[in-house]
Formats: C-alpha cells, structure tokens, sequence
C-alpha cells in the first residue's frame, strides 16, 4: 500500500468519527491557538516599540551632565564634540523652555500643556532626527546673534496657520515677536503633545524668553548601533567616576531601552508560551489515548492486513499517519482561530493607538502572526502526532496475525 493509499484511509478513519476525532484535536486547538496569539502579541509589542523608538531616533543618545563646576561641564562637552565623525555623526544642545507662550493672531498656545519649547541650537535637529520640509533650521549663526527666529514643529503649523504658509510669518512669544524659518516634518500625525507640537528658538535666547537659565542637556547620534554602544560605554567609563563627588552624569541611548523592552518581552513570551505549550502536550496525550482505543477497536483489521501480506511497517506508517493527521487537523484549525484571536486581541491592545500621542503615524498596524510562526505551529502540530502516535503504532504492529484474527 503506497503513502497515499494510506493518506486516504487515515482521512476517512478521522472523519467517520467525527465528534470523537474533534475531542481529541481539542487539546491541540486549544494549544496551538494559544500560543499563536501569545507570540503574535508579543511580536507586535516589539514592532510598537521599534516604531516609536524609530520615529525619536533609533540611534539617538541622551547625556545628562549636572555639576557646580563649569570645567567639568565644558570636557563633557568637547569629548562629545571630538567623537563626531568617529562614533557620533552629529551632537547638539538643547533646554527645556518653562512658562512659553505662543500666539498667533487671536490663537494662542500654552507650550507647556499643548506642547513643548526648546532652545537649541544648530546640532539639534540631526541629533533627534527631525527634519526641516519648508524653510531652514536653526544655524550657529542664529544662536551667535540671539537671532529672533524660531522653527515650529508640524502640530504648531496645523493649530496656528491650517493651510497656510507658516513661513516668514510672525510669532508671539512670550510677547515678543519671531519669525518663522522653519517647519519640522511631522512624526506623530500633527498630535498635540507630542514632538510635532514643537517650538525650537536658539539657545542664547533662553534667559531673555524664558526668564532664567540652565545648563543644557546633549543629545547626540551615533553613526550606527555598533557606535552607539561604544560611545555610552567609553563616555561612561571616562566621566561617571569624575561625577561621583561633584554631579551627576549618566548615558542613555534609544537602542539600549529598545534591546531590553524586547529582552524582558521574549522572557514574559517563553513564560506565557510555555504555560500554553501544557495545552500541547494534553492535546498529545489525548491523541495517543485515541489511538490506543483505535488499535484495539480495529485488533481484526489488522490481523486480515498481516494475514494478507502486510509488513509491520506497513502498519506502523499507517496508524502514524493517521495519528499525524488528526494531529496536522487541530494545527490547522488551532492557527485559524489563533489568527482571529490575534485580530481581536490586537484591536484591543492596540485599537485606541492613533490616540497615543507617543505612536508615530503607520498606514495600518494590525496583529497577525508571522508566516514563520504559522508554518512552525503547524510543522510542530504534525511532530506531536507522529511522536505520540509511535506507541499506540508500534502496539498494532506487534500483534501476531493469529491473536489478532482470533479477537472478536
């Protein structure tokens, strides 16, 4: 009898026992379901992650520096100005703009509710990784003359001016006026209280707007994920022990939060599929139960397929295959029900996502599982047929044709 003969037997074997056969694919539905969208969900979590990570700046390094001496100060800020080109393709300053005010004809902007205000200077936009689409950026030369100019983010574009034109257009803030030069391109859908509710004035400005003064922070890019690890390391190693005694200073890159959001996701994934993977190896059991029962239901038959020439391989890759297909078929029905759940699981998780102010905009983001994952639950399905369809196969094929023609 060649493999698909016994293909065919072992379909109308399954199907003549329907309800029985659905029972025992339970478990293994159940599993395969389970862990489809376990794993689906996780993944989805990281390609969150990644996607806000992105749109800040997936290379992007944050260095806080704090100290009552200036010339400590002044050496964080050369060594990072030495590192470009090395490990850091650009660095810039920035500080935080408390109690700013924007208006616009009679529309007005509290920059601390809606959105945000910078000083900064010219490093700032290729360390963020914002980008200019109508006008200019902030230049060194603004910074050097306390030039009353500003760039506003895609949020302050579409609050104060819609359609129109921001550029060249004049500014209120704080009372005084500014000219616009510059748009950023929008990262966030044009969401208040996000980045793209942004106000950048050049940093020598800062006492004369805001009212006081503060150190600014650094925020850097590294050329690429291998030197940006290696500039945290070599910038902590070379200034954390400096201040211990006098400040604080501390590196913190995009990358580094990324890496261990995703490690502590794939070890609450292992944990969660592990306790499904339970439901695999009952489904298995249940499988091997059946076909126990089945080998002693179908003793006469057995006996008349030996009696008539049947080897004992030919037995044993009969009653493997059958347990295979009973098995591949709660695989099969398992991911259907696991790519639904991963459907409705997501449009829980992630329904209410165009609100999140932290969620760049993507054309669609929807939970599904990985082809890979799909193709292994399945493949993993038929290996649990087969391995715990070995015993039951192996008992009907150590029956002697004559015992088993004498059963009744």
């Amino acid at each position: 009898m060649n493999v698909t003969q016994t293909f065919l037997m072992a379909v109308k074997s399954v199907l003549s026992n329907k309800i029985r056969s659905l029972l025992t694919m339970l478990g293994i539905i159940i599993g395969v379901a389970t862990v489809i969208v376990l794993v689906a969900s996780a993944q989805a979590e990281q390609k969150y992650s990644r996607l806000q990570m992105e749109a800040e700046g997936a290379n992007r390094i944050q260095i806080y520096r704090w100290t009552d001496d200036n010339r400590l100060s002044e050496e964080v800020n050369d060594y990072c100005k030495s590192q470009v080109g090395k490990t850091l393709a650009s660095v810039g300053q920035y500080a935080y703009g408390g109690g700013i005010t924007a208006k616009y004809r009679s529309k007005e902007m509290d920059m601390g509710n809606e959105g945000n205000c910078y000083f900064i200077d010219e490093g700032y936009s290729d360390s963020t990784g914002q980008k200019i689409v109508l006008g200019r950026d902030i230049t060194a030369a603004d910074v050097r003359n306390q030039s009353r100019v500003c760039v506003i983010g895609d949020a302050v574009r579409k609050y104060f001016f819609g359609a129109m034109s921001p550029l060249d257009q004049k500014l209120k803030i704080n009372g005084q006026s500014f000219t616009i030069v510059g748009v950023y391109a929008s990262r966030y859908g044009g969401k208040l209280n996000t980045e793209d509710a942004f106000l950048g004035l050049p940093l020598s400005l800062q006492r004369r707007i805001s009212g006081w003064e503060e150190a600014p922070d650094l925020v850097a890019c590294g050329i690429d994920s291998d030197s940006v690890k290696k500039f945290c390391s070599d910038a902590k190693k070379k200034f954390e022990s400096k201040f211990e005694t006098n400040g604080y200073f501390d590196v913190y890159s995009n990358l580094q939060w990324q890496e261990r959001a995703e490690t502590e996701q794939n070890k609450e994934s292992a944990k969660t599929a592990g306790i499904a993977a339970i439901s695999l190896l009952v489904g298995g059991i249940g499988i091997m139960n059946i076909m126990l029962v089945t080998v002693t239901e179908r003793t006469r038959e057995i006996g008349i397929r030996m009696a008539i020439g049947a080897r004992k391989r030919d037995i044993i890759s009969q009653f493997l295959i059958e347990s295979a297909v009973i098995s591949c078929m709660g695989g099969a029905i398992g991911i259907v029900f696991g790519c639904i759940g991963s459907a409705i699981w997501g449009k829980s998780m992630f329904g209410g996502m165009e609100d999140n102010p932290f969620m760049p905009v993507v054309d669609t983001f929807l939970v599904t599982p990985s082809i890979s994952l799909i193709v292994g639950a399945f493949l993993f399905s038929a290996l649990l047929g087969i391995v715990f369809g070995i015993y039951p196969a192996n008992k009907a094929a150590s029956m002697q044709p004559v015992d088993a023609l004498r059963t009744q």
